[in-house]
């Protein structure tokens, strides 16, 4: 039981430790997700969402132009003259 009780406890410690020793100098320059590596990725994941928006536009834009179309050809071939019925 004191086994089970003292390795978290001094895990806690252990690690604590070593994340106080990874912390940053307070005069240190950070660039976080502000950096040039961050700032492309963000810029090209804008553009990708954006190329993506666009694209499903034009597809549904395509897709109701096509059915438009076909509802023209379906009431254009249903309609016949009633002249030609008469005969």
């Amino acid at each position: 039981m004191a086994v089970a009780v003292s390795v978290p406890v001094s895990m806690i410690t252990v690690g604590a430790g070593t994340a106080f020793a990874a912390q940053p100098e307070p005069n240190a320059m950070t660039f976080g997700l502000l950096g040039p590596v961050g700032l492309i990725a963000i810029v090209l994941g804008v553009l990708g969402m954006t190329a993506g928006v666009l694209r499903q536009r034009r597809k549904a834009r395509a897709e109701a132009v096509a059915t438009q179309a076909d509802s023209r050809v379906e009431v254009a071939a249903e309609s016949v003259p009633v002249s030609t019925l008469a005969e």
